[in-house]
């Protein structure tokens, strides 16, 4: 989908209080359309993960902090924009001007490790590429722009 395709677009501070409202546009959207009930569930999931990444580090010094350092809340807030589109697939897109990051260029965690012989962090972004039929990622006019899709069933 292009930008100008997406039906409804919002507009909000990047901070985990946020998630609520953040999940309340994408399930109106989703229910406007009829799309099942297992999909809505699989796309709050996704919507819930990508933000809460959004939140905690786009703005944020906390790429590589230890996890006690990690849960607390960013000193800078800054905007995310989250656009949907609905029709044979969903698609939402997040954009947000924090510094550069490709959730996707690391690799997805080895899952048949006992917890604590894993790596920590990366459960989310592969659970979303489990949950969608597609996810990009680019960075274009100093935004961080990830796109997922999934095909309505």
């Amino acid at each position: 989908m292009k930008k100008n395709e997406y039906l409804k677009e919002f507009v909000i501070e990047a901070k985990v209080e946020n998630l609520d409202a953040v999940k309340d546009f994408v399930a109106g959207e989703l229910e406007t359309f009829d799309c099942p009930a297992k999909m809505q569930k699989q796309l709050d999931l996704v919507v819930e993960e990508i933000f809460v990444n959004i939140a905690y580090y786009a703005y944020s010094d906390s790429i590589g902090m230890s996890n006690s350092q990690r849960e607390r809340p960013p000193t800078m807030v800054g905007k995310v924009t989250i656009r949907i589109g609905v029709g044979d697939e969903v698609t939402i897109e997040f954009e947000d001007c924090g510094k550069p990051y490709n959730p996707l260029e690391k690799d997805d965690p080895d899952i048949t490790l006992d917890a604590e012989n894993r790596e920590i962090g990366g459960l989310g972004v592969f659970l979303v590429k489990k949950m969608t039929d597609t996810v990009k990622y680019r960075y274009e006019d100093n935004k961080n722009i990830l796109i997922v899709k999934k095909k309505v069933a």
